[in-house]
């Protein structure tokens, strides 16, 4: 059924208003996004938002407006507020009266948390249409570009007891909001002094492990009175089912937080008497927990409790604390889609999925998709061909770490499946890889042993052995690409990416952020992407750019 929504309407515009108006010069960017952009998809587009009884909301073109604005000029909920009250070109390009000041600051970070990303995404699709009509992307021979860059968000670094501690405070506090009677509960029949005691800068080792490990044994217990009958079955008698599996996912991060940072002292490494009044997951036997030293936490670990997709990774002495923003463009410059992933997953894993989406809306196959060498994975070549589409980056290079006869010193018989090395020696026998995607040749412990290049080739007894991609045919093509002249000067054209990175993460804000959830940071890459290809309109269908008209032209009349 048809969602009748009415939105408010503002009165007609005054004449002194329109006095005001004529006065101003056109706006080099606003004015001319108003004549090329129709804005009116975004009411019926947005109309399942609203119910259509009680008042009436303010039209949601003029709301996707004020984002973009936002977002134009890297602003916050209160300076937007500001800046459509004392500017007139924005007000002029929203269609509000002169002396209008309605617009509050949390009604904005409402609207745009109503809408999501989902909606944001559609509202972007919808721009590319009509970009599309007007002939700035699509063409038959269409190239697309690929690249990321790191998005920093303003996280503050805590270690893993204060990490435990917030997983904690954030199950009480979730249950305090959403089901009263089991937070009673709780705090009737769960210890959890130590979820809120801080240690003094001052405080010994001892103090510091006895602490921890009390800290860990009550983080266990709170998870496991949840699986107390009585518990289990108010839990399951929660009437916000949404509530319901938010109190879930708390309780994952938290036992995963515990896993990642903490383990149990065995018997014989203990020789402490302490004990702790609290029980842990064992029955009536004291269990002590010690931190888990960093070399053994796992490099994807959760690193915030507010924003647990977040992550850090290293990359060429360069640290990254939150995302990594996915940039899918044309060679024109047209930003076809944005995505934020997690900073240690790797850039290729988005790859196909974010192309075939927009190949699947729009039903533009591009000729190849360029990259740089995180992209040129067989998997993905096979994934993007089956589409239609060549992947054009360099082909992933392994170099031997020991300084060593690295894979280039050795050659691959086809017609026997063997590989022969220096020595003209040939593999005996192979063994299948899965996690590596290959075949590992392996060559004869005594060939090995009497090789005058032994030293300079392997240190290991039984032998050297060489590996074999399953798309070693597909990265052969590719090398002989890459290395022909136009495949070099076809990937010269992948370096167009860098302005559309350098415009998202500096001119839009998004290399650093105050935003730290996946989900805002999502909606902002999406109207970061909606703002750039706004400023390629103008670009391309106002040559030359138009700027600030001083004086208006004096017509002479003869």
């Amino acid at each position: 059924m048809q969602n009748r929504v009415r939105y408010k309407t503002f009165d007609q515009i005054s004449f002194a208003d329109m006095m005001v108006y004529s006065k101003l010069p056109l706006h080099p960017f606003w004015s001319n996004v108003e004549e090329k952009i129709d804005f009116s998809f975004a009411d019926s587009l947005c109309s399942v938002l609203y119910s259509g009884r009680g008042q009436h909301p303010y039209a949601p073109s003029l709301k996707l407006k004020i984002h973009l604005i936002q977002a134009y000029y890297v602003l916050s909920d209160r300076l937007v507020e500001e800046k459509i009250i004392g500017d007139l070109f924005i007000k002029r390009f929203l269609g509000l009266p002169v002396d209008f000041f309605g617009f509050d600051h949390s009604t904005i970070g409402l609207d745009r948390s109503r809408m999501g990303t989902a909606m944001f995404q559609a509202c972007h699709l919808y721009i590319l249409a009509q970009m599309h009509n007007l002939g700035l992307w699509g063409d038959k021979n269409e190239q697309w570009i690929i690249d990321s860059f790191p998005t920093n968000v303003a996280m503050a670094r805590v270690g893993a007891y204060r990490l435990i501690q917030q997983g904690m405070i954030q199950i009480f506090q979730h249950l305090k909001r959403s089901h009263r009677e089991l937070f009673q509960h709780a705090e009737r029949s769960v210890t959890r002094d130590a979820m809120l005691f801080r240690l003094s800068s001052q405080s010994s080792t001892s103090d510091q492990m006895l602490a921890f490990s009390k800290l860990v044994a009550q983080a266990y217990g709170l998870l496991q009175w949840f699986q107390l009958d009585d518990v289990a079955a108010l839990f399951q008698a929660w009437p916000n089912k949404n509530a319901q599996q938010t109190s879930v996912e708390l309780q994952a991060i938290l036992k995963r937080i515990l896993e990642e940072n903490s383990r149990v002292v065995s018997p014989a490494d203990s020789d402490s008497t302490n004990s702790n009044d609290d029980q842990g997951d064992s029955g009536s036997a004291t269990v002590e927990y010690e931190k888990l030293p960093r070399k053994d936490r796992p490099k994807n670990q959760i690193i915030s409790v507010t924003d647990p997709e977040a992550r850090v990774c290293k990359k060429n002495y360069t640290t990254t604390r939150g995302y990594k923003t996915q940039n899918l463009c044309t060679t024109s410059g047209v930003v076809l889609d944005t995505k934020m992933i997690p900073a240690m997953e790797h850039d290729r894993d988005a790859m196909v999925e974010m192309v075939q989406g927009i190949q699947s809306f729009f039903r533009v196959t591009p000729s190849a998709v360029l990259g740089d060498t995180a992209y040129g994975h067989g998997e993905q070549r096979v994934a993007l061909a089956s589409l239609g589409i060549t992947t054009v980056a360099p082909v992933i290079t392994t170099q031997n770490p020991t300084g060593l006869f690295d894979i280039s010193r050795f050659s691959y018989d086809r017609e026997n499946d063997v590989y022969r090395c220096p020595n003209n020696k040939t593999t005996v026998r192979k063994n299948h890889n899965t996690k590596n995607e290959g075949w590992q040749h392996f060559f004869a412990k005594k060939d090995c042993a009497g090789c005058p290049f032994r030293l300079k080739c392997t240190t290991n007894k039984s032998g050297r052995s060489v590996f074999h991609s399953d798309y070693y045919d597909l990265y052969e093509i590719a090398k002989a690409y890459n290395a022909s002249e136009h495949g070099k000067e076809n990937y010269k054209l992948r370096y167009r990416v860098e302005r559309k990175n350098q415009e998202l993460k500096n001119d839009c804000g998004l290399g650093k952020t105050q935003t730290r959830s996946k989900k805002a940071l999502s909606m902002k890459a999406k109207l970061a992407a909606m703002v750039v290809n706004l400023k390629h309109t103008v670009r391309r269908l106002f040559d030359p750019s138009p700027g600030f008209i001083r004086r208006t032209p004096t017509t002479y009349v003869t």
